[in-house]
């Protein structure tokens, strides 16, 4: 038996960020799972899919009003909500400059955002729901800006808070912390398996992201929350 499909099937989810790259590999696992996505991103970008149960919209998760006109037609075409994947970054490369106002644009973006999105679409979750942050794995801080080091940092304890906050209304909260990502080959060329040795591995395919995201997303993960899951083939060690 299919448990994926089976505990998608006629569910009804939002992906933000879903141009490309990640956010577009995890549509696609989801429509294949039977669910019904609705899909935004603040470019109104759309992913290179066709399929009759994916909807997608322009929107803006640093603008609340923004999401309400996309919580506005979920509600209209769906009634209710069953998962939510955050899927919001801004990055930066290390560098030896550093800037408060740069730091805020940082946190707006890569942690304000997710609260901004769940506070506007947990209340269609009538029924609960699995919610996802993306952050990211620890291996990239290094290499980042402190910017980003320290606002994607913010999205593990934000995820714990929050899966406090919700408990009472049975939605679980977890962050997925990927590392660096490959996003060269579409996840037809490495589905279901064709993943590199982890011997030398440096990189993580949006086809491994996608496959934690989906059991995050899913009732198959239904004991897990307020947890943080690293997806970087322990690079860093």
């Amino acid at each position: 038996m299919d448990y994926f499909s089976k505990s998608f099937e006629g569910k009804v989810g939002v992906v933000s960020g879903a141009g490309q790259g990640q956010g577009k590999a995890v549509i696609k696992l989801l429509l294949e799972s039977g669910a019904r996505v609705v899909a935004f991103s603040r470019s109104g970008n759309k992913p290179d899919l066709k399929h009759d149960n994916l909807r997608t919209l322009k929107g803006d998760s640093s603008d609340v009003t923004s999401l309400k006109v996309v919580r506005d037609f979920i509600g209209h075409e769906f009634g209710t909500l069953d998962f939510l994947y955050n899927n919001h970054g801004l990055f930066a490369l290390h560098s030896t400059e550093f800037n408060g106002d740069t730091a805020v644009e940082f946190y707006k973006r890569n942690v304000v955002s997710s609260i901004n999105t769940i506070e506007t679409f947990h209340p269609l979750m009538n029924k609960g729901g699995s919610i996802v942050n993306v952050g990211a794995s620890p291996v990239l801080y290094r290499l980042s800006s402190l910017e980003y080091a320290v606002s994607k940092s913010a999205v593990v304890e934000m995820t714990k808070k929050m899966a406090s906050i919700l408990r009472p209304k049975n939605i679980r909260v977890n962050a997925l912390m990927p590392g660096n990502v490959d996003s060269s080959k579409e996840i037809e060329e490495i589905a279901p398996f064709n993943f590199k040795k982890l011997d030398g591995k440096k990189e993580v395919t949006t086809l491994e992201i996608a496959y934690t995201a989906l059991f995050l997303l899913s009732d198959l993960s239904y004991g897990i929350n307020g947890q943080a899951i690293n997806v970087d083939a322990a690079t860093g060690l």
